[in-house]
């Protein structure tokens, strides 16, 4: 749990320094990009599952929408970590795909965007599926648990936001250059919704 807290702490600061460096010549040159951070997620412990204790691992039990909206009426970008805290104060560290589910959900956000390695789901030819329903992913969700865990996560996750009032859940990948543009403002997109 310290390295997951260093290593938390850590990219938190670059990702604020990255927000507060200036960019001149750009329409943002002189704008000031204010993030904020907390205790927004609480937690609860994953317990002891088959006998094994996941002593510092946890689920998110709630999320402060209410603090998280209120930041983001007065141009705030949150800055969630994969970090929740209990209300005892004890620490856990958490999926961020459940971070990102829950808060979601919390928010009744339009969109989810999930990145990973995959620019999208393929079909037998090998194609990107550029949509599916809800109910669709099962089938995928069983073909690639061996294949891909963390494909796997998105998907189960982008199931249970999409049934929570999420609208639209995306995935793409992390490695293309240019893909949230393009699946974002182009009719077709880069990766499956």
């Amino acid at each position: 749990l310290e390295c997951v807290k260093e290593a938390a702490g850590e990219l938190r600061l670059d990702i604020e320094a990255a927000f507060s460096r200036g960019l001149p010549n750009t329409p943002m040159a002189g704008s000031r990009i204010s993030v904020i951070s907390g205790n927004f997620i609480t937690a609860m412990p994953v317990g002891v599952v088959d006998g094994v204790d996941y002593i510092h691992t946890g689920l998110v039990r709630k999320v402060d929408s209410t603090s998280i909206q209120l930041s983001l009426d007065n141009n705030k970008i949150v800055l969630l970590s994969p970090l929740g805290f209990s209300p005892t104060g004890q620490a856990f560290n958490l999926a961020y795909e459940d971070v990102a589910c829950s808060t979601a959900t919390a928010l009744k956000a339009d969109k989810l965007i999930f990145l990973g390695e995959q620019q999208g789901l393929l079909n037998e030819d090998e194609q990107i599926l550029r949509e599916l329903s809800p109910h669709q992913l099962d089938y995928y969700i069983q073909q690639y648990q061996t294949i891909s865990p963390t494909l796997t996560l998105h998907l189960q996750q982008a199931k249970k936001a999409s049934l929570s009032g999420v609208h639209r859940v995306h995935l793409i990948s992390y490695a293309y250059d240019g893909a949230l543009l393009e699946e974002l403002f182009t009719r077709d997109g880069i990766g499956t919704m």
